[in-house]
């Protein structure tokens, strides 16, 4: 059996889960853990602490007897960005290797020290012939290169990077069989918003706030450091609090900072609804370690009166005995981008 390590590090934890038979119909899922990161180990996708991190990977991979090969990373950050693109049609190995020259105007990063990569969505006829209308990815290679050289000094080797919201759409392409479905992933330091169709990501933004944002709002407003503060979160989330005025105000700025991640995400579908006046969104699929503030799904759906469910990333999995009888319910929510490393295609 086939086996490859799926990884992800965001500022909140280091998740990591070992996988049998990736890129088939239903892989295994051996092992899966999540290591919590001391605040400031990891900011925004970025590795900021390389000791540290290296230091947890050596452990995790002692500890649990992870393979050191094949690894595949995923990378989540507000740095990374997406844009569409229409370009003349060519083999994608070619049509990549001029994105240096074609992207000098489309994104607003030093191209010599930036990663390229297009995504094609669709072919279409136009009177200059047939062009490749899709997606242009790009990111500061410094960051990446950062988080990369972290994972390898534990020993790993990181044979595949990929984007957080491509992982999340191979994830859920089911659900999006029948229609374009929203993909909302509350990370810790950003948001995606992915309109997908049939596995393929047609519109996307990435919202810079996220879970962490909402914490250090507590943490200042009450005068604590962001572990207390984010306890206090999980504990009250947007539920009405009454008695306790540090806990009222607490919960004050929760609805504070949640309403405007919320106004963002809204914009962002009001932008796709201007640009894809024909398109029709059949609801919002809710994932990331952000969905599970209480009371945030609810309120999701009533600000933008669309239907909002939780994705369960275990879903499309079978998993091993040892998987099984680990703790699902608070961990889940942040694996959807890890476990969608495992599908599709395997990486060129």
């Amino acid at each position: 059996m086939k086996t490859m390590v799926a990884l992800g590090l965001s500022s909140d934890a280091i998740r990591v889960a070992v996988i049998g038979n990736p890129y088939t119909p239903r892989p295994l899922i051996k092992q899966w853990h999540t290591f919590t990161l001391p605040a400031g180990a990891v900011v925004d996708g970025e590795v900021v602490d390389q000791p540290t991190v290296t230091g947890m990977m050596k452990e995790i991979v002692k500890r649990h007897r992870i393979p050191t090969s094949n690894v595949a990373m995923v990378y989540s950050s507000r740095r990374v960005l997406f844009r569409e693109a229409t370009f003349p049609e060519m083999g994608l190995d070619e049509l990549r290797a001029t994105l240096p020259f074609q992207a000098k105007n489309l994104i607003p990063l030093p191209i010599p020290e930036s990663v390229l990569d297009f995504v094609p969505l669709r072919r279409e006829k136009t009177n200059q012939g047939y062009q490749l209308h899709g997606l242009l990815v790009a990111s500061l290679r410094s960051g990446i290169e950062k988080t990369a050289n972290a994972v390898e000094q534990a020993g790993l080797i990181v044979s595949s990077v990929d984007a957080s919201p491509f992982c999340m759409a191979r994830l859920y392409k089911e659900e999006s069989k029948d229609g374009n479905v929203v993909l909302v992933n509350v990370g810790s330091n950003s948001t995606d918003v992915i309109v997908v169709n049939d596995g393929m990501p047609v519109y996307l933004r990435t919202v810079p706030s996220g879970a962490d944002d909402v914490t250090q709002a507590v943490a200042m407003a009450l005068g604590i450091d962001f572990e207390d503060a984010n306890e206090v979160k999980r504990r009250i989330g947007l539920q009405n609090v009454v008695g306790d005025k540090r806990l009222e105000k607490a919960e004050e700025v929760i609805r504070e900072s949640t309403a405007q991640l919320i106004v963002s995400i809204r914009n962002t579908l009001g932008m796709f609804a201007a640009s894809h006046p024909d398109d029709t969104l059949q609801g919002i699929l809710l994932t990331g370690v952000g969905a599970t503030l209480e009371g945030f799904p609810n309120v999701l759906a009533t600000s933008t009166n669309m239907l909002v469910t939780m994705g369960d990333p275990f879903s499309k999995f079978d998993q091993s005995k040892e998987s099984i009888e680990q703790e699902r319910i608070t961990h889940a929510s942040g694996y959807s981008i890890v476990l969608g490393l495992a599908l599709g295609k395997k990486p060129r």
